[in-house]
């Protein structure tokens, strides 16, 4: 399972120990990412995995913290086995205010294990709404399964039932 992170607390290579690849846009990140797993430093905006090479693959908050959602799904699909899950844990980001200019979100997770408190802050740019997320995957080829919203944090399940169209030239 690959495990992409762009700035979020890591809560699954703790869970997921030596199944898990995390990869991150931060070389810190990872000290926080269980050591028994694979780390990568790595954009997910350029996975340089072979393609299908995963059964599922994790997004936790990385769209709040590195909004480019098109090319991270397309990349997702790519490294993605077909019928390969897609688990997407982000933030419903209302309209900016005008006199606000940081978004905040305060995070209370229950892995099982441990509880998890964490506070999540980005530079308030834009909007993102939950719609947003489930059309771009929509899409590039994937299909909501599951979805689940608690106050702005909200979680999608989602399959990979086609790969990518190739772009013509």
């Amino acid at each position: 399972m690959i495990v992409v992170n762009t700035g979020a607390e890591d809560v699954f290579t703790k869970l997921l120990v030596d199944r898990a690849v995390f990869t991150t846009t931060d070389e810190e990140f990872l000290k926080l990412a269980d050591p028994r797993s694979i780390r990568l430093v790595m954009n997910p905006t350029k996975l340089s995995f072979a393609p299908e090479t995963f059964d599922a693959a994790i997004l936790f908050f990385t769209f709040f913290y590195l909004p480019k959602h098109e090319a991270i799904i397309e990349n997702v699909n790519r490294v993605l086995k077909k019928w390969g899950k897609l688990h997407i844990w982000d933030v419903a980001i209302p309209k900016k205010m005008a006199h606000k200019s940081f978004f905040v979100v305060p995070l209370l997770m229950d892995t099982g294990q441990e509880l998890v408190r964490t506070v999540h802050v980005t530079k308030w740019r834009r909007e993102q709404p939950i719609g947003l997320v489930k059309k771009i995957a929509r899409e590039r080829g994937f299909k909501v399964t599951k979805e689940e919203l608690y106050d702005q944090v909200f979680y999608l399940e989602m399959v990979k039932i086609a790969p990518l169209k190739q772009q013509k030239s």
